[in-house]
C-alpha cells in the first residue's frame, strides 16, 4: 500500500496477512452494522443485502474456525472466536436464501424465525463493540 503524506513523501509498506483480515472482517462487521440497522445506507445496501450477507458471513465463519480457534488464549484469538460467532448470528437473518439448496434453505429460514429479537439486538450490540474494537486497532496499527 502507499500513502502520499501531507509533505509530498511517498511512504510505501506492505500489509501483512492479520492486517488484511482484519481489514476485511472489520468491513464485514460494519456492512451487517449498516443493512441491521436503519440509516442512510440501508436502502442502496439492500440492492445487494443477500450476496454482502453472505461474504460477511463466510468472513465470520473464517474469524472464528480458522483463527479464532488456532489463537484461543490469547486476546486476539478470542476476539476473533466471538466476532466471527456474532458475524454468522447476525448476518444469518440478512441472507437471501430463495434460490439455495433446499436443507441450507431450511436451516436458514428456521434459525431466522426461531431467534428471538432480543438475541438479535444484544448480538447486534456486541457486534459493534467488536467492530469499534477491531476498527480503533487498524487505525492505531496505520497511524504508527
Amino acid at each position: 500500500m502507499a500513502l502520499i503524506t501531507p509533505n509530498n513523501q511517498l511512504i510505501i509498506y506492505a500489509l501483512d496477512e492479520e492486517e488484511i483480515m482484519g481489514f476485511v472482517v472489520t468491513v464485514s462487521m460494519l456492512l451487517i452494522l449498516l443493512m441491521s440497522v436503519p440509516n442512510p445506507l440501508r436502502a442502496w445496501l439492500q440492492k445487494h443485502q443477500g450476496e454482502l450477507a453472505l461474504w460477511a458471513l463466510l468472513a465470520g465463519v473464517w474469524n472464528f474456525a480458522w483463527h479464532g480457534s488456532q489463537h484461543l488464549g490469547e486476546f486476539w484469538g478470542n476476539a476473533a472466536f466471538i466476532s466471527g460467532l456474532l458475524m454468522v448470528f447476525t448476518s444469518m437473518p440478512l441472507l437471501k436464501v430463495d434460490k439455495w439448496p433446499s436443507t441450507l434453505k431450511t436451516m436458514v429460514q428456521t434459525y431466522q424465525t426461531a431467534c428471538p429479537k432480543i438475541l438479535h439486538y444484544l448480538a447486534l450490540f456486541a457486534l459493534a463493540i467488536c467492530a469499534a474494537l477491531y476498527a480503533y486497532t487498524l487505525i492505531q496499527l496505520n497511524l504508527n
